[in-house]
């Protein structure tokens, strides 16, 4: 640990600047050891055995026959120096009355002349030392050479290691990216100030379980809001959500592994999603009657012709029919959508036929499911439809309540060329 003179801060040993102040701890940090437990003396080491000896071994040493070692001789001084010649000479002469005479019978010896030495001769050295050679600082010659140029090599930048932490809920350090502690204010690793770092943000499925659990990433420095009696309702929910999680994941369970779930399952989706489609964008598919009958009708015009999906025959209603009616069957219930209505004699010859007839303009119709609706059609020789709601129904009146007259006496009273429904798919 580290701790900062300048204001105290308690620092990891890895930081290089103070999480507080922002000093660099290399001036102003001081570290603490942390106590360690003492450590526990070493075990004293088993004093070695003594060798034990051989047969032969203690019969050499019961009779005296022990080898020796033999010593090693002195090594020889390396301090000693050579004498020199005059001093040799000095030496034989001091030493030649008990060297070369150690038997003469006269008492006073005679003086002995040093003998010339052995080496004496043309090149032997004198007994006198030679002076010593005059030395010269002059430098010495040499030839010139040739010098290769020096190459300048670049030196290497820094080297910047990668950050060593990025944990959940640390500050990124904008210059290094280091990891910080949410509590320093300076970074770890550059010094740098940390008031526009930005905070690592949690994965967004640990989010999500976060807040399907209901577990909070707290910051540093919280404390709550309040203190009394625990939030009953913040439980109540948790519990609300744990039992939403587990009642998906059998669900999920079921589908994967129950066919007959899985075929139930399958089947009610298709269903909503079809009925959601025709609301949305739904597709009109014909649905055509099986049978028509009618209050009157004039001879080659039955009601039949109504249905039969020709656009040049149609029905017609006697001139002294004042309420006709055109009643029309399904095979099986029907959701009806759409009813087109073609009216008067459209496409028969001659051209002018369609305006010698008289065409429907007020129409009521009727549905065998009880519900009712008036109709409005406009003097046209093209279908017109119109939107209706009506579920399962098996038959359908229509009920022509006003028509378009013509200019001559009528040979029917109303004339239509074709009924069409359509159901939604």
């Amino acid at each position: 640990m580290i701790v900062c003179k300048q204001c105290g801060h308690h620092n990891e040993d890895s930081d290089t600047f103070c999480g507080s102040c922002g000093k660099f701890l290399e001036w102003t940090g001081e570290r603490v050891a942390v106590a360690q437990p003492e450590p526990e003396p070493p075990a004293p080491e088993p004093e070695p055995e003594p060798a034990r000896l051989g047969l032969i071994d203690r019969v050499k040493q019961a009779v005296g026959l022990e080898e020796t070692a033999p010593q090693p001789s002195a090594p020889p001084d390396a301090d000693r120096v050579a004498p020199t010649p005059a001093v040799r000479d000095v030496a034989l002469t001091s030493a030649a009355p008990s060297t070369l005479s150690p038997t003469l019978p006269s008492a006073t010896p005679a003086p002995v002349t040093a003998p010339e030495p052995a080496f004496a001769g043309v090149g032997a050295p004198s007994s006198k030392p030679d002076a010593p050679a005059a030395q010269t600082d002059e430098p010495v010659s040499r030839l010139p050479t040739s010098v290769a140029p020096a190459v300048t090599r670049p030196r290497p930048g820094p080297r910047v290691e990668p950050p060593t932490r990025r944990q959940p809920g640390d500050l990124i350090c904008g210059q290094c990216g280091e990891g910080n502690d949410p509590v320093r204010h300076f970074c770890r690793r550059c010094g740098n100030s940390l008031d526009e770092a930005l905070v690592v943000r949690l994965p967004w499925y640990r989010r999500f379980l976060n807040r399907v659990f209901g577990v909070r990433t707290r910051e540093a420095g919280w404390r709550p809001h309040r203190v009394g009696p625990p939030n009953v309702m913040g439980m109540v929910w948790r519990i609300v959500r744990l039992a939403i999680v587990a009642i998906i994941v059998v669900g999920l369970l079921a589908f994967l592994l129950i066919p007959s779930f899985h075929t139930l399952v399958v089947d009610r989706a298709t269903t909503a999603f079809t009925t959601v489609r025709k609301v949305v964008h739904p597709n009109y598919d014909p649905i055509y009657p099986i049978g028509a009958s009618a209050t009157t009708a004039i001879a080659g015009h039955p009601p039949t012709l109504a249905i039969d999906r020709f656009t040049n025959t149609y029905w017609a209603a006697l001139p002294s029919d004042h309420a006709p009616t055109l009643v029309l069957r399904f095979a099986g219930p029907q959701d009806l959508a759409e009813i087109g209505l073609t009216s008067g004699a459209s496409g028969t010859a001659p051209a002018d036929q369609f305006l010698a007839q008289p065409r429907p303009h007020l129409v009521h119709l009727v549905f065998s499911d009880g519900t009712a609706q008036d109709l409005t059609l406009t003097d046209s020789e093209k279908a017109q439809f119109f939107a209706v709601s009506a579920k399962q129904v098996t038959f359908v009146e229509i009920y022509v309540q006003s028509v378009w007259q013509t200019a001559t006496a009528p040979p029917s009273s109303v004339a239509i060329t074709e009924v069409e429904f359509r159901i939604k798919d």
